[in-house]
């Protein structure tokens, strides 16, 4: 009996992930910045990341977010040509460069990030302080569960 509860648990999450993952991807897809940028889901948390992190090098990039260094630098050459992030000498070493985020492209996330977080306010009003904050910590120990998978741990 213990397997099949398990198993319906399992359904569950599986369920309200996929629900989760289809509907995250139409609201992106469907949100426009107000300069008119079209950034995938993709170049956005690359974005995000320059913005967070600060300036760093392509490769570190890449080891961060999971994807290869010649995916990480299509997206960088992407984020460069709207404007949104530029290539500065890494002091450390003057023959490497580091992408750091533009006033623009400060501006964008902060727009976005502030849309989104007033998006969910909206939507987890009638949540106590205390299911938020449950909310947060489960998820993140979800999220750190998936990067140790990921990360083959």
């Amino acid at each position: 009996m213990g397997d099949r509860d398990d198993e319906d648990e399992y359904t569950a999450i599986t369920r309200e992930l996929g629900m989760f993952l289809r509907r995250a991807t139409r609201l992106h897809d469907r949100r426009a910045d107000p300069q008119g940028h079209v950034l995938d889901r993709a170049a956005f948390l690359l974005l995000a990341r320059i913005v967070t992190g600060g300036p760093s090098r392509p490769s570190t990039l890449a080891v961060e977010m999971g994807i290869d260094l010649s995916v990480a630098s299509r997206q960088v050459a992407a984020l460069e040509s709207m404007g949104l992030v530029r290539r500065t000498v890494d002091p450390a070493d003057r023959r490497a460069s580091l992408i750091a985020v533009t006033g623009q492209g400060e501006e964008l996330f902060r727009q976005k990030r502030t849309a989104f977080i007033s998006l969910l306010r909206g939507l987890l009003a009638d949540w106590t302080p205390e299911e938020r904050a449950t909310f947060a910590a489960m998820l993140g120990r979800f999220n750190a569960a998936f990067a140790a998978y990921d990360e083959g741990k």
